[in-house]
């Protein structure tokens, strides 16, 4: 080509902007740069604009950014042969990337790159000042990123910590707070919809059939409601467009704390600032802070509800909800579930629970079994009595010396907390006794692994116990009365006159039928019931003998 002929190169300007990589200055607006970027192409005769690429939200840390590679798509089709960027940062953060691209990529594609306030052009490089400063600039860059990730994750730690609410959609049934954002607020249509799906599912509706009756009664699904209310929300469980409610959407918020109150947050993570893949986080390492926001369902109602999902809740032939007993009955004698059996006499049928193991297997257990209206009646009868007891129970709490029910409650929790303490000391013990028998060939590595997690497991699981019970003596110590707050279940029932799905799971734990028509009744809060029960009676022997 002649020396007095300028070469005419064919230029996008690029521009990117992050909040996450600290991009707050003016200058850095996307406005900005772009007034930057063009000033400087009028100003070069050899330049001509051919459009302007902006991916604005994207970090700097990698380059699967959409505008970014539909500019490298343009360039591997000569479409265009030039780039003008404000400054390297706005090309990008990572310096290996960052150099792979100036020094191998774009000169293999004969592509110009022009970063303004930096003072590099490609085609006016100086190679012993180029080589120097450019990769120092990147690594500067690169540094950059990484110190602000460090700082936005401690921030957004520390924020979490404290019971700020930091996701960008609030969870169906909560709305963000127009003054603060960071705080939840009921929404009431929705929480409507959250109290009517825990009714359902107390009173025996399968999740399912919740589904079904919420897509026949037109309530929208979780996303439909936010898409409904303005918000641009996406969710990686919806499948389709047109999908509707389905029993793993009940399910999940039939198991989400945050509707007692409690916010969760910091589950997933990425690695590095530079690879964005999620990670789990293990269950330790979460924010959990209780009695955040205002609660949409009782705690005590929304933890029977957790061992009510953990029971055996088939319907039956033909039905919709779940029998009252389903789940609860277990055999007095070998323990198997207890299971329906129709029997036909004449033009009538009767049905009755049978042992599960000598349903199969004829050898096992006894063919004893109990006629289910029989049942009906006398776990009625015994339930009504229960809930007596422990409405006469409660009267007596109230005439006894708070400070002597205080002191022998601590008592008790102190004893928890020392065995739990014991547990947790022996899992630690036998860790550490791990790897020597494993040094001495005791074991070997893959037993090593396997008891590793085993007792791994174990010592968390006690401290976890451990923490609730010295929650429990917190409470005791403050004179809170939700330790006791069990009995106002049973009193809610204190005119109880039908049996019906949502009493029994509330209030039964599990019914053990054994032979000769005989049955035991395992209350909730037994043992709660049972130990107030001997401390009063304890105190009343104490008085007499004193007297």
């Amino acid at each position: 080509m002649p020396e007095n002929i300028t070469k005419v190169w064919n230029t996008y300007g690029y521009v990117r902007l992050s909040r996450e990589d600290g991009d707050k200055e003016e200058s850095n607006s996307v406005r900005g740069q772009k007034e930057l970027i063009r000033d400087y192409l009028h100003r070069s005769p050899d330049l001509r604009e051919c459009g302007m690429k902006v991916d604005d939200g994207y970090t700097g840390s990698n380059f699967e950014r959409p505008s970014f590679q539909e500019m490298i798509a343009d360039i591997k089709a000569g479409k265009i042969n030039c780039i003008v960027v404000k400054d390297l940062s706005r090309f990008g953060r990572d310096h290996l990337e960052v150099g792979e691209y100036i020094e191998k990529i774009f000169p293999f594609l004969g592509v110009r790159f022009i970063a303004i306030n930096d003072h590099y052009d490609s085609l006016h490089r100086n190679p012993e000042s180029d080589e120097l400063i450019v990769p120092f600039k990147n690594l500067m860059n690169e540094a950059y990123c990484r110190d602000i990730s460090i700082k936005t994750r401690s921030h957004l730690d520390i924020k979490r910590r404290h019971g700020d609410f930091i996701g960008a959609f609030p969870v169906y049934g909560y709305k963000k707070d127009p003054e603060d954002h960071n705080r939840l607020l009921i929404d009431e249509e929705a929480a409507g919809v959250v109290r009517d799906i825990f009714r359902w599912k107390m009173d025996g509706v399968s999740a399912q059939d919740i589904a079904d009756r919420l897509n026949a009664t037109g309530i929208p699904t979780p996303m439909d409601y936010k898409t409904s209310q303005g918000m641009r929300y996406q969710t990686k469980f919806r499948k389709k467009a047109d999908s509707g409610w389905c029993a793993k959407t009940v399910l999940r918020i039939l198991k989400n704390p945050v509707y007692i109150g409690t916010l969760e947050q910091g589950r997933v993570t990425t690695p590095t600032y530079r690879v964005k893949r999620q990670v789990n986080r293990p269950r330790s390492e979460w924010a959990v802070v209780e009695n955040n926001h205002e609660a949409i369902i009782d705690r005590m109602d929304f933890q029977i509800m957790q061992q009510v999902l953990a029971l055996d809740t088939r319907t039956s032939v033909g039905g919709t909800s779940v029998e009252y007993f389903s789940g609860l009955l277990f055999c007095g004698e070998c323990g198997a579930s207890m299971v329906r059996k129709t029997v036909s006499s004449g033009n009538k049928k009767y049905v009755y629970y049978v042992c599960s193991a000598h349903k199969q297997d004829k050898t096992c257990c006894s063919s004893h079994r109990f006629r289910d209206t029989a049942l009906n009646e006398v776990v009625l009868d015994s339930l009504k009595q229960h809930i007596r007891s422990v409405i006469d129970l409660s009267e007596l709490l109230e005439m006894t010396d708070t400070a002597l029910l205080r002191q022998a409650s601590m008592q008790r929790l102190q004893k928890r907390l020392d065995r739990k303490r014991q547990e947790i000391d022996r899992a630690q013990t036998l860790l550490q006794s791990l790897y020597e028998n494993l040094a001495d060939g005791i074991i070997d590595r893959e037993d090593y692994k396997d008891l590793k997690a085993k007792y791994t497991r174990r010592r968390k699981e006690a401290e976890e116990q451990a923490e609730g019970i010295r929650e429990e003596m917190s409470q005791e110590l403050a004179g809170s009365s939700e330790n006791r707050a069990w009995m106002d279940q049973f009193r809610k029932h204190e005119n109880i006159s039908e049996l019906d799905r949502s009493v029994v799971v509330m209030l039964i734990e599990r019914i053990m039928l054994y032979q000769e028509h005989r049955l035991e009744i395992v209350f909730r809060w037994q043992n709660e019931f049972q130990w107030l029960s001997d401390l009063l009676a304890r105190q009343a022997r104490s008085e007499q003998e004193v007297g």
